[in-house]
């Protein structure tokens, strides 16, 4: 190889090695780029984690209450379903008791003996008309004592009946506090949900970025190890023409000396013939014995 083509040739891989540092630079740039965003995204996710747990705190809060307040609804609920059992119990034997007689009403046997009982006591009656009177109550008393457990199991339905109202009004406020209270939290639990999809969206955009960074990584890391190999190619290409110059120097120094030689062999042909020696002569001569 020429020492021109080795030039040429060294030229030509410095002029690579520059456009491939030029590439190199512009890789990294966009490296640390990326990675700056996956940590900017790393550090949004966080702060919306944060937020997420606060509002979740928030909402474990109502979820404790309106667990409490459906349990107290159901406690409410077992006890109306309990009360409406015992009171169907109630009316079978109250049935019972009223197919053994003919008395279908004993709350009205009971009013109407209270009535006539009143009518003697506050109305001046003949004797013939109180006797009757008398008479009627007997009968009525003799009637209502066969059946007088029924007027019982009627109080006791009635106490009942009241108890199931009463039980029913506190499952139906316990009911209306928890639609006032998932009301109430309404706004929290859809914080959450916009927040746990921010999370998600950020987090794709950080993986994306993340393998962006990771591809430009491996590029810049590819273009790095070409470059270093163009400098060995460099190297060596310099090398060669370090050899090439220190050969040519050689053959050169040996084509001097050879000349030099034939010259002080010229030189020696004319001492022997006595001839006038030139300044070259002596000079060549000189440059032999040097």
């Amino acid at each position: 190889m020429t020492e021109e083509n080795i030039k040429d040739k060294i030229n030509k891989v410095h002029n690579e090695i520059n456009s491939l540092r030029a590439k190199l630079s512009e890789l990294n740039s966009k490296k640390e780029e990326w990675f700056r965003k996956k940590e900017d995204l790393k550090d949004k996710i966080a702060e919306l984690i944060s937020k997420v747990k606060e509002v979740k705190q928030n909402n474990d809060i109502f979820s404790d209450k309106i667990k409490e307040l459906k349990d107290s609804r159901e406690k409410a609920n077992k006890e109306v379903k309990k009360l409406i059992d015992n009171i169907k119990e109630l009316n079978d034997k109250k049935s019972t008791l009223l197919g053994k007689s003919d008395v279908k009403d004993p709350d009205s046997i009971k009013k109407e003996i209270a009535k006539l009982e009143e009518t003697i006591e506050t109305q001046a009656l003949k004797f013939s008309k109180e006797k009757e009177i008398m008479k009627r109550i007997k009968d009525l008393k003799k009637k209502y004592s066969g059946v007088k457990d029924v007027d019982g199991l009627l109080k006791e339905i009635d106490g009942l009946s009241k108890k199931i109202e009463g039980a029913k009004k506190k499952a139906e406020d316990f009911h209306k506090q928890i639609k006032d209270t998932v009301k109430e939290n309404k706004e929290g639990y859809k914080e959450f949900n916009s927040l746990s999809k921010d999370i998600n969206k950020i987090k794709k955009e950080q993986e994306d970025a993340f393998e962006k960074f990771i591809n430009f990584k491996q590029e810049y890391g590819d273009l790095n190890k070409k470059i270093k190999d163009k400098f060995q190619l460099q190297d060596m290409v310099k090398g060669e023409d370090k050899k090439n110059k220190a050969k040519f120097a050689k053959n050169k120094a040996k084509k001097v000396e050879k000349k030099l030689e034939e010259k002080s062999k010229e030189v020696e042909e004319k001492l022997k013939k006595k001839k006038v020696l030139t300044t070259e002569d002596l000079i060549a001569f000189q440059g032999t014995k040097e």
